[in-house]
């Protein structure tokens, strides 16, 4: 089974241009998680929402590898990964990000 998490929104640190070091800006996550142990996606909401406010990434890519590494850690049978980061405010005219698919 896995674990869907849509649209999770906060805002956060992250970015390389000088006004994305500088003040926080809306980030929405989307993520899957296959693993066979149990995975409380509340809990995994608030972890997500943690990570991102105290790494204060600079790529979103680092943020993906990190987190891809952090969860398998965390729960070893995991399976499957997936998270797509989204910058819903950064640009007027679309939603842009990165997202990252792993099977273990």
């Amino acid at each position: 089974m896995r674990i869907l998490i849509e649209n999770l929104e906060f805002e956060c640190i992250i970015g390389i241009l000088d006004f994305e070091r500088n003040s926080p800006q809306l980030v929405r996550i989307c993520a899957k998680f296959e693993a066979d142990e149990f995975i409380d996606y509340a809990k995994t909401c608030t972890e997500l929402e943690k990570i991102f406010k105290e790494q204060k990434f600079e790529l979103i890519e680092d943020a993906l590898n990190f987190c891809k590494v952090k969860f398998k850690e965390k729960f070893p049978t995991l399976k499957y990964f997936y998270m797509k980061i989204l910058k819903p405010k950064i640009l007027p005219n679309a939603v842009v990000g990165v997202e990252l698919e792993t099977i273990y």
